[in-house]
This record gives structure tokens, sequence and C-alpha cells, in this order.
């Protein structure tokens, strides 16, 4: 457990809410609904009760969210749409409650986790689809802030060749299977960041994990399921330092 513990991230402060902007709700743009939720969020600070425009807020985008069609929930990583739908439902029931008082607490703590999940939604969607090849391989050495011979290594290129993949001045890019394994690494990573540190991550993929049949997950990054298994996997790590 020490060796474990030696690489669980510290928990970060939440953010202080921003103001400013009054959108629909929607899911089209996760970016755009964080912001609204944080400007719910700071509304509600101001007042003694939850006002009935909010309520209203919150139940259309309960609306939307259960008429999401199957094809736009399988974009979203299944651990973040089962904490939008808990954190919603959540933010929904407190509004059947008569203490105004605790409501408006309980309201408070259930859209700072709704914003938190639409934050990893737009992160989410930025690191896989996204971002360039170039720019998400300098993602990865920000996030995973270990040296780049290591990172190399488990996307198993040469050092020179992942120097060149960062660089402003080399045209080297990932493509084809490179490419592919890259973008596994950072998806993985985009889970497990929120939960372990850079070294940390890195430790995952090279350690034999239970879930994987004793496999070391850098081992199946070839595999044809490599995304759908490793990300599970990844997502339930995840699931379990958060709990």
């Amino acid at each position: 457990m020490a060796a474990v513990a030696a690489y669980v991230r510290e928990p970060i402060a939440l953010e202080e809410p921003r103001a400013g902007l009054t959108v629909e709700p929607g899911l089209g743009d996760a970016a755009i609904t964080e912001l609204a939720i944080a400007d719910q969020n700071l509304l509600l600070a101001r007042l003694d009760e939850i006002p009935e425009a909010l309520a209203w807020w919150l139940r259309d985008l309960a609306d939307e969210v259960s008429a999401l069609p199957e094809q736009a929930m399988f974009r979203v990583d299944p651990y973040l749409m089962v904490a939008l739908q808990r954190s919603l439902l959540g933010a929904v029931r407190v509004l059947d409650l008569e203490d105004s008082g605790e409501a408006r607490r309980q309201m408070r703590i259930r859209l700072e986790q709704m914003r938190q999940v639409f934050r990893d939604i737009a992160e989410g969607v930025a690191v896989y689809e996204e971002r360039p090849a170039k720019e998400l391989a300098r993602w990865l050495v920000g996030v995973l802030a270990a040296p780049q011979a290591r990172i190399a290594a488990l996307l198993r290129v040469s050092g020179r060749t992942f120097q060149r993949w960062v660089s402003d001045n080399d045209v080297a890019e990932p493509e084809g299977e490179e490419l592919r394994r890259l973008r596994i690494v950072a998806a993985v990573t985009n889970h497990l960041r929120h939960a372990l540190t850079g070294p940390g991550v890195i430790a995952w993929f090279e350690r034999p994990h239970p879930l994987l049949g004793d496999h070391r997950p850098a081992d199946l990054l070839d595999e044809p399921d490599a995304a759908a298994r490793l990300t599970a996997v990844a997502a339930s790590a995840r699931s379990h330092f958060a709990a």
C-alpha cells in the first residue's frame, strides 16, 4: 500500500465558480455547459433559496440528458456519463427538500459536482479527438512530468523519435500504429491523472494488473481492443481512488 500511496495525487481544492455567462443547458459543447453551471452556482451563492429559474434549468438539462441518443452517449467516457447522471439526479431530488436552507447547501454541492463532470468531458474530447498528433505528444509530456526517454519507452519508440515529435522545429509526427498507441496512452492518462501523479500513471502501465489477466497494460497497447479494455480499467481505478 505504501508504494501505491506514493503515487496517489493529493486532493485538489475546488475552483471558484466563474460568472458572467448564462446559456441554455446542453451537451453539445461541454465547456460552455461547464461555464453555465458555474454561473448558476455563483448566482445561488448570493441567494437564500433555490430560484425557480434554476429549478427549470435543471429539469431542462435532465430532459436533455435522458433523451441523449445512444451514439452521443458512446462518445462520452462511461465513467463520466455515470457521474453526470448521478450528480444530475441528486440535484433534481434536492428540489424536493422542504428545508430551503439545506436545499440550497446541497444544491451548491451538486452543481459543483456537475461542473467538474462537464469540465472532464470537455477535456476528454480535446484529448481524444481534437488535438493534432504533435500537440498531443506535448500534452502527454506536461501531464506525466517524467523523462521523455521513459515516455518514449512506454510508446515503444526511440527517445530521438519522441524528441522530434515534441519539437517545434521538426515536422516529424506520429502516424499509423504509433499515433494509435499515443492516443490510447493519452486517453488512459486522462483518466488516471485525476487520481495518480505523472510517475504513478507510468507505473500503472508498467505493472501487471489483475483485471487484465495479470498482464501489464503497456504490453496490451497493440491489441485490437486495447482502447476499450485499458480505458475501462483506468476508469475503474479512477472510481476506486475517488471513493
